[in-house]
């Protein structure tokens, strides 16, 4: 693959992606290096993958930088979801966080705005009200497993009524907003 890739760069440079560019002479200096036990080659590579000048520095850099390719593939393909969100987006990112400002430099403005405005909708309070799907904020409470919606608020507490209880004579129960979270389900 590094090769056929270093192959077509011959034939036609990219015209707008000069950091791929950079990343595969990089790569290439480093195999130079090693196959010729070349220091001049080693350290140039170095200079070019932002590495320290050894060959295991280089060969760890080198190895982040053939993620790139999958991360920005992986990352785009979740922030092209309807409705992305930011835990989705996140569960993504953990996997490539040690080459963030790499993948970072390759996503375009539109994207990197929107993973700024994912985050901050994230962090911004969230208050359980009239019309909240929630859970039981407890985990060992079978309730944490159930879906409920807030249908009324009465002397600083919420009613909920119980997806699982439409059936049943009681069909509410009044709670305060910290014995309840947010529904982390599918239907969410």
């Amino acid at each position: 693959m590094f090769v056929s890739k270093l192959s077509r760069l011959a034939q036609e440079p990219p015209k707008e992606n000069a950091q791929e560019c950079l990343r595969l002479m990089g790569m290439a200096l480093k195999n130079l290096a090693s196959a010729m036990n070349n220091t001049q080659a080693l350290e140039a590579a170095a200079i070019i993958l932002g590495s320290e000048p050894t060959p295991i520095a280089i060969a760890y850099r080198a190895e982040q930088l053939e993620m790139l390719p999958q991360a920005v593939s992986d990352i785009r393909s979740v922030l092209a979801k309807p409705g992305c969100n930011w835990q989705e987006f996140w569960n993504v990112a953990q996997e490539y966080e040690v080459i963030k400002s790499d993948y970072w430099a390759e996503l375009t403005t539109q994207e990197t705005e929107l993973i700024k405005t994912l985050e901050n909708s994230s962090t911004q309070p969230r208050t359980i009200g009239i019309g909240s799907t929630v859970a039981h904020a407890d985990p060992y409470r079978t309730l944490y497993l159930e879906r409920g919606e807030v249908v009324d608020e009465v002397e600083g507490k919420v009613v909920v009524a119980w997806d699982h209880w439409c059936n049943e004579l009681k069909k509410t129960q009044s709670y305060s907003r910290e014995e309840l979270r947010f529904w982390q389900g599918e239907n969410q």
